[in-house]
């Protein structure tokens, strides 16, 4: 199988790796190994540790298995990761760097059969792996309502409630069951001057809402980000690259509670201490954006967000 994607800001993550000191490393979401590799290449890794959920990771792992004996990779939800830690030979043992870079690879979208593409046909499935959940039965069976929650709950998308109601009445003519026809009755659902300003599909927000709730995404993220801070070492760094505003949120979120930030439950209310211990210092006081020669060269990039917090 050919490797499609291209890690993001793959400079910028680099720059913030410690060249003098041997490392333990754990890149949280494998993909098609863009970041493990270079990491291997470039610096002094006692260990690197690898998580991906999706099996087809194991075909990317192959080449660095060969050749770097100090590669694990452990095909398994990153949310797991203490577990994993503790069942793989690592028990007991701190990393100096954690890396996430959440959403979906390009081996998943263009991939026709995983049914992630709105322009490729295709089953509904959009399962990274280790899912109870498939796009089909969420699109065929979901009462309207809650079809329409999870449309604007996951994709932020202000026509959910149109959305929802055309799936329904579509659906009772016949099952919807694949991907193009899910597309369609989407884009169908938005008004033609909407589209036209817009610089992303129709169905964008749908489906990454859809892919979101079956994969349980942004649970995933929140679990995983509180584990690593059991098994950072001192100084250590975390590293998360974003593509929406949801996963975002999270990761700042996650890194201003845990640095001692004040923060506001809502604009309309007063700055709020927070009780958590502080354990993090943000080094990314903005999110650190891909560079436009890199947009140039990999579009799907243009939306990243890296931010990066030490734990002290």
């Amino acid at each position: 199988m050919e490797n499609l994607h291209k890690s993001v800001m793959i400079n910028e993550i680099i720059s913030f790796l410690p060249l003098t000191k041997s490392i333990n490393v754990i890149d949280a979401t494998f993909g098609g190994g863009g970041y493990s590799k270079t990491i291997l290449e470039k610096f002094n890794v006692n260990q690197l540790l690898a998580i991906d959920r999706d099996p087809i990771s194991k075909i990317f792992a192959k080449e660095i298995e060969t050749n770097f004996l100090n590669f694990t990779l452990i095909n398994d939800k990153f949310s797991k990761i203490d577990e994993i830690v503790n069942n793989t030979g690592f028990k007991n043992k701190k990393f100096d760097i954690i890396l996430f870079d959440i959403g979906i690879s390009s081996n998943q979208i263009d991939n026709a059969q995983r049914g992630f593409s709105f322009n490729k046909s295709g089953p509904l499935d959009m399962q990274m792996g280790s899912s109870d959940k498939n796009a089909y039965d969420i699109i065929n069976k979901y009462e309207e309502k809650n079809l329409a929650d999870i449309i604007y709950q996951y994709g932020e998308e202000r026509y959910s409630r149109v959305i929802a109601k055309e799936i329904v009445k579509n659906r009772k003519i016949k099952f919807i069951n694949n991907t193009i026809e899910l597309s369609n009755i989407v884009k169908n659902c938005l008004p033609k001057k909407n589209q036209l300003k817009s610089k992303i599909h129709p169905a964008t927000k749908t489906f990454q809402a859809i892919r979101i709730y079956v994969n349980d995404e942004l649970s995933e993220l929140k679990k995983s980000l509180e584990k690593t801070l059991k098994i950072l070492n001192k100084d250590g760094l975390i590293l998360v690259v974003s593509f929406q505003s949801l996963e975002d949120r999270i990761v700042k979120d996650f890194f201003n509670h845990n640095s001692g930030k004040r923060w506001r439950s809502s604009r309309h209310y007063p700055e709020l201490p927070d009780k958590l211990a502080t354990q993090l210092k943000i080094i990314t006081k903005k999110p650190i954006l891909p560079s436009a020669s890199e947009i140039l060269n990999n579009p799907r990039s243009r939306s990243a967000k890296l931010r990066v917090a030490q734990k002290i």
